[in-house]
């Protein structure tokens, strides 16, 4: 019974969200694959996209699952090859919704993503992903 409450209790949505600073209001599905695998590197004002990705568990799996389409594997697979082969390393992971909008909060260029239960801190808003032309 009790890990049916907790799996009931699991958001099932993700909420992306940048430093209030960013006056970019919503992103294609492409551009946020294209920010998260570092092919496009800055914002539309040209400063840097800092993508803060979060740890292993549900809201991941719901990240990786419905906007990136590829499994947990072939995620970090792409990461070791990039290390390897030119220097990128994966976005920097956080566990919870609290240090994820505190990370986005303090970088102007930064993009994260929180459960839709969260609470959002004064210092980020939430933006939304235009889905078509997936």
């Amino acid at each position: 019974m009790l890990a049916l409450q907790v799996a009931l209790a699991q958001p099932s949505n993700v909420v992306f969200i940048v430093n209030v600073e960013n006056h970019t209001e919503k992103i294609t599905i492409n551009e946020l694959r294209d920010y998260y695998f570092k092919r496009k590197r800055h914002w539309n004002n040209g400063e840097s996209v800092r993508f803060m990705d979060r740890t292993v568990g549900p809201l991941r799996d719901t990240f990786l699952k419905k906007f990136i389409k590829k499994p947990n594997s072939d995620v970090e697979l792409f990461w070791i090859g990039q290390k390897l082969y030119s220097g990128d390393s994966a976005p920097l992971k956080e566990s919870s919704d609290v240090a994820t909008m505190s990370f986005v909060g303090s970088l102007k260029g930064a993009i994260g993503y929180v459960s839709e239960v969260a609470v959002l801190s004064k210092n980020v808003k939430a933006i939304k992903i235009e889905m078509a032309g997936e």
